[in-house]
């Protein structure tokens, strides 16, 4: 029976665990395949170019990752690099594979698949017919592309298959369908695209369908002709049917029907069964491909500067009219700034009440014994951001309210300064649905023989 194994580390920079991943590499397999990102993070490093994980912790997690490949002859593939795929992003994760390869003394064939959209493209697309919204508000327009600070494109499993017939022992991609990572040289060798594509859902994370679940921990997948088996390396862990059922939901809306680029992955008819007590056999997974090939556009822009503070409330009283206390301090910061009033926003968040819900949270009868209040204020400039927030602070620091007992005190702060700047924010404005003639033709492949000449592939 025909077979093909991937190994997963967990996530790159998350700290992936080295001895698993040496157990991993005893079960021989075909290739590795990491996921480096995200926009779950939010859209900060996708506006700002700057990782989530610490360049330290990338390069010890690469490391043992780069080594393995070389030794063994496989394949290495790396996407989202690192956190959102932007070129500067992926530029750092193409700096650091260098310099883990300098320091092991490695050589290798390098693709790179770029992710990052033109502008001149997109306005080129934009004008030959509509792109539709997929969680955005509107089809896409000029202005939304003239206003990103940075879109990408989240590619499926062509882009890859070209780097990788390139003949590349390392493929560092920028934004991608995690999926894809992992299904893309399964599709290649003509293995079954719905369990592929399946298979890579559950490895992306790792150990993280395994029982205990950890995201540092490696998980190996066997891809055969009809179905796919989970193992986790480490004894300490077992698949069970629960956990990867369980896992197969992650950061879905349908259980059943699961959107990626070119097609759906239909699960309808999706088997789990229990092979022994550490393993799980997954079959019925069929992808369905669209009439039309589109990959998702993601893209930000720049919304001002922000600057926070973090404070308890221990008073019964302040917090049995906290919501008055909050609006009465609103509107005095509103007069204080009158002429910047349109150049700010104020957001307050209850913690212990409804800051993670907000007005859907349920249970809001009950009086909690306390409360961590975070002041938001995002503002044209950092120094108006600053002067806003400190000025709130202070007035709910003193506030006068009905049953006051002492004069001041109202806030506990955990730290000195009381307020902290924190810099550029951004939101997500573009969430769309681009349709591609050609699932590669915005996604430029690169090849390198580390060290050397950087040339461009198919133009």
């Amino acid at each position: 029976m025909r077979e093909i194994r991937a190994m997963s580390p967990g996530k790159l920079g998350h700290g992936c665990n080295a001895d698993e991943i040496a157990k991993a590499m005893t079960r021989d397999p075909h290739f590795i395949a990491v996921d480096a990102g995200s926009t779950d993070m939010g859209a900060f490093h996708l506006g700002s170019g700057t990782p989530f994980f610490h360049p330290i912790s990338i390069k010890q997690d690469l490391a043992p990752l780069l080594q393995a490949a070389c030794s063994q002859k496989i394949p290495l593939i790396i996407g989202t690099a690192v956190t959102a795929g932007t070129n500067a992003l992926l530029e750092r994760a193409l700096e650091i594979v260098r310099e883990v390869a300098r320091e092991q003394n490695l050589s290798f064939r390098m693709a790179t698949v770029r992710a990052e959209q033109d502008r001149a493209f997109l306005k080129g697309r934009l004008h030959q017919q509509p792109i539709e919204a997929l969680g955005a508000r509107a089809p896409l327009t000029d202005a939304d592309i003239d206003g990103a600070a940075a879109v990408v494109a989240q590619m499926g499993v062509e882009p890859i298959i070209k780097a990788l017939d390139t003949g590349a022992r390392v493929v560092v991609a920028g934004r991608s369908c995690d999926d894809a990572l992992f299904a893309a040289i399964p599709v290649r060798d003509g293995f079954d695209q719905g369990l592929a594509m399946h298979m890579g859902k559950i490895l992306e994370c790792g150990s993280m369908a395994c029982v205990p679940g950890d995201l540092h921990g490696s998980l190996v997948g066997y891809l055969r002709e009809d179905h796919f088996i989970l193992d986790p390396p480490d004894e300490r862990r077992v698949c069970t049917v629960h956990s990867v059922a369980s896992h197969t939901l992650y950061e879905r809306s349908n259980p059943y029907l699961q959107p990626g680029p070119g097609g759906v992955n239909d699960l309808r008819e999706t088997r789990f069964e229990q092979v022994d007590a550490r393993r799980v056999k997954v079959s019925g997974s069929r992808w369905i491909r669209d009439c039309v090939y589109k990959v998702k556009l993601e893209g930000v822009r720049f919304a001002g500067y922000r600057t926070i503070c973090v404070a308890g409330i221990r008073d019964p009283i302040l917090i049995g009219q906290l919501d008055q206390a909050l609006g009465e301090a609103e509107t005095r910061t509103a007069e204080r700034f009158g002429p910047d009033r349109r150049k700010y926003q104020m957001v307050f968040r209850q913690y212990g009440r409804d800051a993670v819900m907000g007005a859907l949270e349920p249970e809001r009868d009950g009086i909690p014994h306390e409360i961590g209040l975070m002041i938001e204020v995002i503002a044209e400039t950092q120094d108006l951001a600053d002067a806003v927030c400190m000025y709130v602070r202070g007035t709910l620091q003193h506030a006068y309210y009905p049953g006051i007992v002492a004069t001041a005190g109202n806030l506990a702060y955990p730290f000195s300064p009381f307020t902290v700047p924190c810099g550029p924010v951004y939101h997500f404005h573009v969430d769309h649905l681009l349709p591609l003639n050609d699932p590669c033709e915005c996604f430029p492949v690169e090849v390198e023989e580390v060290g050397r000449v950087v040339t461009a592939v198919g133009g």
